[in-house]
Parts: structure tokens; sequence; C-alpha cells
């Protein structure tokens, strides 16, 4: 587990407008006060308006706090208090003064009404607050920062919520060091709410402890997909994308995860696994596992489907997500890189996202000396006494040219046959 790092972006309270939007609701009942008294000294020769007086208050108590809407009642009141005096409807002659009365005590007791509501809802505001800020920090234990470098890696998160008043979200990432590399987890659960952000902690505890004592990536999917199905409903589910990165090598499991991208210096493309597997609670259990070899300095960048399923809302187009990506990392550190690919996404989408998106990247590391450099293709991945010896590369070397000789074909950097893509599995 990480300590440092960027943190996922915080909204304002709830129940707290910044700023000019304050402000312009502090005033708004003193306008509509104005107002009602200009309409009732223009109208006094045909009509009496002061029972108008009353939306003062009531248009207070949904605008400002229990105090001021105290302080509207009262001038309401005030005000309808003196313009029967200035219409003269107190005295005997006037024939009016019951109704009068009846007038007042109809502001009145609109005021009281409107305080009562201002109450209520600075109560409601206050329970909101909290629970958000217990939202907001259990949220905060599955978005963890991210450190700049682990186990030599280079590494950037973000996330991005959908709107600024719905940040609780069931969206996941990790990255921990284990004996046999660093490892990556980010993942979605379905639904929102409080029982996602538990059900993305039951989630993330069990993948640490997994990526701890587990060698292969499929022990770890297979543990997380009992966990998820003991902690969750019949109808709930998580997916997630595991990868393990050690030297130039990315060894991805996918549960019903969008693809991660390799993002190399003149192409983006997506590790595709050759057998798809469904989420985690519904019987994943990682043989899906794809090796690749990566060039050194290509980025991976793992995503949630509020990037995948990002819409122009006019067109209906989803966003072009791989020219988007590989323009947006292309001479970019790794944090100006996703900084960049959220603002494509917000422009596309004119900034009306229709789920969270969380966002993982990995800078693979520099280059290695001549005789430990990996080839640049997909590799079986190697038995456990073969990862911790010397001269790893030269044997992977050999390896992808023991491919070409078995088939006979040459394949470009980074693909395999589909016989051999589908022969992959993690060992």
């Amino acid at each position: 587990m990480v300590s440092t790092g960027r943190q996922p972006p915080r909204p304002p309270a709830a129940g707290e407008p910044p700023g000019t939007r304050r402000w312009a609701a502090r005033i708004a009942p003193l306008v509509v006060l104005a107002v009602v008294i200009a309409v009732d000294l223009t109208a006094r020769r045909n009509w009496t308006l002061l029972e108008l007086l009353v939306l003062c208050p009531l248009s207070a108590a949904t605008l400002v706090r229990p105090r001021l809407t105290i302080v509207y009642a009262v001038l309401a009141v005030l005000s309808a208090i003196l313009l029967g005096l200035d219409e003269d409807l107190y005295s005997p002659e006037s024939r009016g003064l019951l109704a009068q009365f009846l007038r007042v005590a109809g502001v009145a007791l609109g005021g009281v009404i409107a305080v009562l509501v201002s109450v209520y809802h600075a109560r409601r505001e206050r329970k909101l607050r909290t629970v958000t800020r217990v939202a907001q920090v259990a949220q905060l234990a599955i978005l963890a920062p991210v450190a700049p470098v682990v186990d030599g890696v280079r590494l950037a998160g973000h996330y991005e919520s959908a709107a600024q008043e719905a940040t609780v979200g069931g969206d996941l990432y990790e990255a921990t060091e284990s004996p046999w590399g660093l490892r990556l987890i980010i993942g979605d659960v379905r639904g929102k709410g409080l029982d996602a952000v538990h059900l993305a902690s039951r989630v993330l505890g069990g993948f640490r402890m997994a990526a701890a004592r587990a060698e292969r990536l499929s022990d770890i999917v297979a543990d997380l997909d009992t966990e998820v199905a003991k902690a969750s409903g019949l109808d709930d589910f998580v997916t997630a994308a595991v990868v393990q990165i050690k030297g130039h090598r990315l060894t991805v499991a996918n549960a019903g995860h969008p693809d991660p991208i390799l993002l190399e210096e003149d192409s983006a493309r997506p590790l595709a696994p050759a057998l798809r597997q469904p989420p985690l609670g519904l019987g994943a259990d990682g043989t899906n596992t794809i090796v690749v070899s990566a060039r050194p300095g290509s980025r991976l960048l793992l995503y949630t489907d509020g990037l995948a399923e990002a819409r122009d809302p006019g067109t209906g187009e989803f966003i072009p997500l791989l020219p988007c990506a590989h323009a947006a990392f292309a001479h970019r550190a790794l944090d100006a890189g996703l900084d960049a690919l959220v603002h494509q996404l917000r422009d596309w989408t004119k900034n009306t996202l229709s789920d969270d998106v969380a966002l993982l990247a990995a800078e693979i590391p520099g280059p290695d000396p001549p005789d430990a450099r990996p080839a640049d293709h997909l590799v079986r991945q190697p038995s456990s006494n073969q990862g911790s010896s010397t001269g790893r590369g030269a044997q992977l070397d050999r390896r992808g040219a023991a491919h070409a000789a078995v088939d006979g074909t040459a394949h470009p950097p980074g693909v395999l046959g589909g016989h051999q893509r589908g022969r992959v599995r993690d060992q």
C-alpha cells in the first residue's frame, strides 16, 4: 500500500453553494420583498396585495439558513403592518380593520411555517454533510493516492466524478509490491453508494492479501471471485483487471473489465485476452492470463467503463479511446497525460459524464543492459524458477525465436498467432 501522491478531487460540502451563488441566495428573498412592496404601492387604488409579502419568508426557507429566514419573516410582517398604516387600513372608517388583521396574521403564520421549514432543511443538510464526509473518507480508502514510483515503475492515478454532488461510487484501484513484481488492480463495482464502497473495500483488502502470497495472477483472481461472491448479493459483481509488472514483462488477467491499453511511441493497442471471463463474483478464475513484453518507456493505461462508454451527447458516438489515449500521453509525463486525457473526455462529453472514471497509468522502466533486454512480443509466462534467474531477457528472446520456428511464420512485434495466444495461460 502506498501513501503519497495525488488524491482524487473533493467537491464542496453538500448544501454549501460557493461564492456568488451563496450571496445571490441570501438577497433573493429581499428582492421578492421589494417587488411585492413596489407592486402594492403601485396598485393600491385597485387592489391590496399585502398577502403576497408571505412569499419573502417562504422563498427564504429554501435558500438561506433559519436565522436569516427569521429576519425575512419579521421584515415581511413589519412591511405588512406599515403598508396597512400607509393605506389607512386600520381606521374604523375604512371598514377593513378585520381584513387587515387577517392579512398581517396570514403573513406572520407564513413566516412561522417558513422558519420551521428552514430548520428542517438545515437539519437534513447537516445529516447529508455528515454522510457525505463519511462516504468520502471511505472512498479515499479505495482511491488512495499512488506513489510516483513503486518498484522502479512510475505510477499516476486520477479519479473523475460524473458530478460534483455525486462522488460516492464503486471505482477502485491499487498498487502493491510483491516478490513477483509490482501488482496493480483496477475495478468497478456494480451500483453506487455506501454498499458499493463497502464491496470495493472488500475487494481491495482481498487483493492486498492475495497479491502478497499468490505467485500466479489466476490464484489472485480466483480468491477475489470467492470474496465478492461471499460479500455481495445475487445481482452484485465487480469487473476488474489485475496486472503484474516485472521489468519489461506485463502479465494481465481480466475479469469482465475493459482491456488495459499499452501505449507505445507509435501505437496504442488493447491487451485483450483470447477468452473472455465473467466479472468477479460470477465465476471468474483468471485462466485467461496473457503476458506481454513491452518496450522500455511504454505506458500502460488502466481505466473503468466511465471512460470506455463516454458518448458525445449530440451524436451518441463513443469516444475514440485509442487515438485519444495515444495523443494524451505523447511527449507528456504520466500526470500530465492523465490530465490531458480527462480534458479530452470532458470536451467529448460536453461536461456531461454519465459515470465516474478511475484511471491508473504505469510507465515501463527504462532500458536494461543489452544482455537483459527482452524481446517485444507476447510470450508464455515462465515458471517461478525461471522468473528468478538471471539473463531472463535472453531466455525471452530464445522463446520468441522458438515460436517463429514452430509455426514457420514471423510475427510483428507484440503479436502472436491466434492459436498461440489462446495457449497463453498463467503458469
